[in-house]
């Protein structure tokens, strides 16, 4: 029965595609429609979500003053929206209904993250398709749309049969609803994971990381990683539209993890048994750690020089949210510069995995060899480094305080039923200093992210 669903996914993965037509009737009937619906309430002082491809659209609605947040697809989907509950003032949203999963989900996100008062526009067309998600004539229907969308104090809708359009507003008494991140069940994944020889790797355990993949992949391919690996915890966020077409392309390799009692070490071990015939060095990071080198260094020169030392720790820096509230949609690297004053005593660790039988989640478990520092001096565990160093883990713990709460519902990536409080957020923020050591590597990243953006497709472009 396995194997029948996993060559099913396999067949689905392969034939994945989206049709959605940029006939400029189909634009010129919505514009006609809702022209400067919303210009009477265009304020610089409010912000608006548009989903990519949508830009035109807010423009056709008067939005000209408004702040707006544009989220790329697949890196957000609507159904699963990692922002805060009632924060935003509108929500806008043009012909991304068809590449749901669940609409009742997409329309219980779109109403969780308006405030009270806010309002929300999604239009869509007839002939959009996207391979793979469910069929739901609701869509199609302006009475069925109006229906759809919980706490709603007004709705209006119409067009037909090609295009339609829905347009409501929050009621201000509407009750905060839980975000479906919480609610979702993850639907099982079959990735693609066949390893080639590399002389470094890269290995993470990921759960609804979609907006950070592209940008993490794209860094440590730029950094000389030749294999990256991830495992893919469940994830009930659009992970597995990002994942599935780098791994079928050979750009990574990526498996499904089921929860389970130290999951995060069992991936690495299972990682490591995986690997260790294509791989000789790997290092093992989360998806929220980011390795940087002193200008014009390479991973060669991290390296031991003697061959006892099977396993180099790279210290953590630790980078707070730089009095940031809300996400953005600039690198990680270049939205938090501010970091701890020194380095956390902790490290993360590049192995060398013929010597090495276990993984934990900063230190292995070495079958031979010691593991060392960076200049090859014994590591001291209870005392965090203030000498410089060559390379270092940039670990972006929290980001913003809209990424943190979606990281707080995620729960602790290591351990089955333990998350983070809010008392973590910003823990190690106290005497931040300007560090802006990761910014060398953006331009290449920015372009890295392009590229891949272009293997996994279905991205709108905004005009």
């Amino acid at each position: 029965m396995i194997r029948l669903r996993k060559l099913r996914a396999r067949l689905a993965q392969r034939l994945a595609f989206e049709f959605r037509p940029d006939f400029r009737f189909i634009r010129s009937a919505t514009e006609r429609a809702l022209a400067n619906r919303l210009s009477a309430e265009d304020s610089e002082g409010k912000r608006a979500v548009v989903i990519a491809g949508s830009l035109w659209l807010a423009r056709a609605l008067g939005l000209s003053k408004t702040r707006l947040l544009i989220l790329d697809y697949p890196d957000f989907a609507l159904e699963n929206l990692a922002l805060l509950s009632d924060e935003y003032d509108f929500v806008i949203a043009d012909r991304a209904l068809h590449r749901c999963d669940s609409l009742d989900d997409a329309a219980r996100e779109t109403m969780r993250v308006l405030r009270p008062g806010g309002c929300f526009v999604h239009a869509t067309c007839a002939f959009d398709f996207a391979f793979g998600a469910p069929i739901d004539a609701r869509r199609l229907s302006p009475a069925a749309m109006a229906r759809m969308f919980p706490g709603s104090a007004s709705v209006s809708a119409g067009g037909g049969p090609a295009v339609s359009w829905i347009a409501g507003r929050k009621a201000a008494d509407a009750v905060v609803l839980e975000p479906t991140a919480a609610t979702r069940k993850a639907k099982r994944q079959f990735y693609s994971f066949k390893p080639r020889a590399a002389k470094f790797g890269v290995t993470a355990v990921i759960r609804n990381e979609a907006p950070y993949l592209l940008q993490w992949i794209a860094h440590y391919r730029v950094l000389g990683f030749g294999q990256i690996t991830l495992y893919d915890n469940q994830s009930n966020d659009a992970s597995s539209r990002i994942l599935a077409p780098l791994a079928r392309a050979g750009i990574i390799n990526a498996a499904y993890w089921t929860d389970r009692a130290d999951k995060q070490t069992r991936a690495y071990d299972r990682a490591m048994r995986r690997l260790r015939p294509f791989v000789e060095w790997c290092l093992f990071a989360d998806l929220d750690e980011f390795l940087v080198l002193d200008s014009g260094l390479t991973l060669e020169n991290l390296l031991p020089v003697t061959p006892e030392i099977s396993a180099v720790g790279i210290p953590w820096r630790i980078f707070g949210s730089s009095g940031q509230r809300n996400r953005g949609t600039e690198l990680v690297v270049e939205r938090f510069t501010k970091a701890a004053p020194t380095f956390h005593r902790l490290v993360k660790s590049l192995v060398r995995l013929r010597d090495t039988e276990a993984m934990g989640i900063h230190i292995p478990k070495r079958t031979s060899g010691r593991v060392a520092d960076i200049a090859g001096q014994p590591l001291d565990l209870l005392n965090p480094r203030t000498a410089p160093s060559v390379a270092r883990i940039n670990h972006y713990f929290n980001r913003s305080w809209e990424e943190f709460v979606s990281k707080r519902l995620r729960g602790d990536i290591a351990l089955v039923g333990k998350t983070y409080s809010a008392d973590d957020f910003d823990r190690y923020g106290a005497g931040e200093i300007e560090l802006p050591d990761a910014l060398e590597l953006a331009p290449a990243v920015r372009q890295e992210v392009s590229r891949l953006r272009a293997i996994v497709g279905r991205a709108s472009k905004d005009d």
